[in-house]
C-alpha cells in the first residue's frame, strides 16, 4: 500500500510533518473502507493544471480546487484482496487553497488537508450531490480533520 505526495506546484514545499500526517491519515481510511493494499497520489498543482484537467475531464472551463480520479471498478470484485492496486489521484490546486485558506482565515496546510481529506472521501464514493450525502460528507470531513489538529 502507498500514499504518495507529489508537487507539480513550484514556489511551496507542503512542510514534511504535515505531509507525514495527511499520508497516515490517507492511509488509515483506506485501511478502514477495506483497501489496504491501494495506491493514492495526492498531486499539487497550480491553477493552471488543474484549469486544464477540469476542462478535459469535466468539461468545465475554470479551475477547481480539488479533482478526485478514482481507478476502481465500482463493485471492486475483480481484484485479489491482498494484490496492490490503485485507488485513484487526487489533485489539489494550491493556488485555490491559499486563496480559499485567507476566506476562511486559517493556514495553508489546514485547507490543503481539508481538500485531501475531501478528494480522498470521494474516491471512497462518498458525493454530495444531494443534501443527504452533503451531511454525511461533511460529517466525515469533520471527523477526520479533528483528528489531524491543524
Amino acid at each position: 500500500m502507498g500514499v504518495y505526495f507529489s508537487c507539480l506546484y513550484e514556489g511551496y514545499t507542503l512542510p514534511e510533518p504535515v505531509a507525514a500526517a495527511l499520508i497516515e491519515t490517507a492511509e488509515d481510511l483506506l485501511k478502514e473502507h477495506g483497501l489496504a493494499v491501494g495506491e493514492v497520489g495526492l498531486i499539487l498543482v497550480d491553477d493552471q493544471y488543474i484549469h486544464s484537467l477540469n476542462k478535459k475531464y469535466r468539461d468545465k472551463d475554470a479551475p477547481t480546487d480539488v479533482l478526485s480520479f478514482s481507478y476502481l471498478e465500482p463493485n471492486g470484485s475483480d481484484r485479489p484482496p491482498e494484490e496492490e492496486f490503485a485507488v485513484g489521484d487526487i489533485y489539489i490546486s494550491a493556488d485555490r487553497a491559499r486563496a480559499q485558506a485567507v476566506d476562511v482565515g486559517h493556514s495553508l496546510e489546514s485547507e490543503i488537508a481539508l481538500l485531501v481529506v475531501h478528494g480522498l472521501l470521494h474516491l471512497l464514493g462518498y458525493d454530495h450531490e444531494q443534501e443527504k450525502e452533503q451531511e454525511i460528507m461533511q460529517g466525515k470531513e469533520r471527523a477526520i480533520l479533528r483528528r489531524l489538529d491543524f
